[in-house]
């Protein structure tokens, strides 16, 4: 199914301003920190709820998409303006109401893009997936931007206009998706041998891996190239974004080339090609430059790709749960390399977490593979 330009527009600058939103707290939290005196624990305790709260955002996302997309940003909204006009006392549960805010809009075009393009997400997934990960690169230098001139409350005050300006965008400019064909989509999920949790199950266990790969790779992987390599913060935090680099032109590339290539050769080749540079990674600290730009390419296309599959073999509205599920492994599999690392006192021991996981999705591939009823 086509969509018109306009609402295309639409959906993509809101996906990138939840990117924005999800990653410019990072940035922001040095200055908030300053500004109440806050220790590394009481800081560490505002992402925390952050992070519980964007899964459980996922989670409530039910009903019409359109409908969703607003109150989240909406939602947003009222929060940015509460951290900026507020104090330190109610900032866990500020930050714990935006997680839920982002949560939500981020799952809602997620859904409402299965159900638009029906059986043609690969591509626009990837594309949109693709804006998000610009707007989280724009996040730092946005941020940057703001805290030079003003302060941090006058950046969420500005993160709260934009936040309304997308609920009114979302709620005028897009047109609620047809919906979906339930009858057909219960006999995809019968051919497999899986039923409809059983597929949600499978799915929702390789989002969990994969986006905390994802996740770990971003946290750690500065600290790595520091150690590794005996340099600076400044040339670390440098060489640690070629992981970006390759992530984010890869996303870009692949959202032209999936209109001509099958999107499951290209999910199998990209995951055995993550492990690959993975392995090389903690393997060899000589190519490590080399390896994390591998990492990043190989990396990017695999979670959009697993969402337009999950899309091709379950019902849309089932992808909250895996959506939800994804979330706690974008923390979970960091904290476990760092558990590794120190206990191991390597990081390179705790970075195995990654190729293991990848290793684990690898096996899971045959299951991702089987085709429906529909397909035949």
């Amino acid at each position: 199914m086509k969509m018109h330009k306009g609402r295309l527009v639409v959906l993509h600058a809101a996906f990138g301003l939840t990117g924005v939103l999800h990653a410019i707290g990072g940035a922001l939290l040095p200055a908030i920190a300053a500004s109440f005196g806050l220790s590394d624990s009481r800081s560490g305790t505002l992402f925390l709820c952050y992070y519980i709260g964007t899964p459980l955002g996922a989670l409530v996302c039910v009903g019409r998409h359109v409908r969703m997309l607003t109150a989240g940003f909406l939602l947003t909204a009222v929060v940015c303006w509460g951290i900026a006009a507020g104090g330190s006392a109610l900032l866990p549960v500020l930050f714990f109401a935006m997680g839920v805010g982002v949560g939500v809009p981020m799952t809602a075009v997620s859904m409402y893009a299965g159900r638009a393009f029906a059986g043609e997400t690969a591509a626009p997934l990837t594309l949109l997936n693709f804006t998000w990960s610009a707007g989280a690169l724009a996040a730092p230098l946005l941020a940057a931007r703001v805290l030079a001139g003003h302060g941090w409350r006058t950046a969420y005050g500005l993160l709260a206009v934009a936040a309304v300006v997308a609920a009114v965008a979302c709620w005028l400019g897009l047109q609620e998706p047809p919906e979906e064909a339930v009858v057909a989509a219960g006999e995809r999920e019968t051919e497999s041998g899986m039923g409809p949790w059983g597929v949600v199950v499978l799915f929702a266990f390789l989002a969990f891996l994969e986006v905390g790969i994802e996740n770990t790779t971003a946290t750690w992987m500065a600290s790595y190239a520091m150690r590794v390599a005996s340099t600076g913060a400044a040339k670390a935090a440098a060489s640690s974004s070629l992981y970006w680099c390759g992530f984010l032109a890869s996303r870009g590339l692949f959202a032209l080339l999936l209109t001509r290539m099958n999107a499951m050769r290209v999910l199998s080749v990209m995951v055995v090609a993550a492990l690959l540079a993975a392995g090389a990674l903690v393997s060899f600290t000589g190519v490590a430059p080399v390896a994390m730009l591998l990492l990043g390419a190989a990396l990017a296309p695999v979670f959009p790709l697993l969402i337009s599959r999950f899309f091709a073999r379950a019902q849309v509205k089932h992808s909250r749960w895996v959506l939800f599920v994804a979330g706690f492994g974008g923390s979970a599999l960091p904290w476990v390399t760092g558990l590794v690392s120190s206990s191991a006192n390597s990081l390179r021991l705790g970075l195995c977490t990654v190729p293991a996981a990848l290793v684990v999705m690898i096996c899971l591939m045959p299951l991702v593979r089987m085709r429906q009823k529909t397909e035949a």
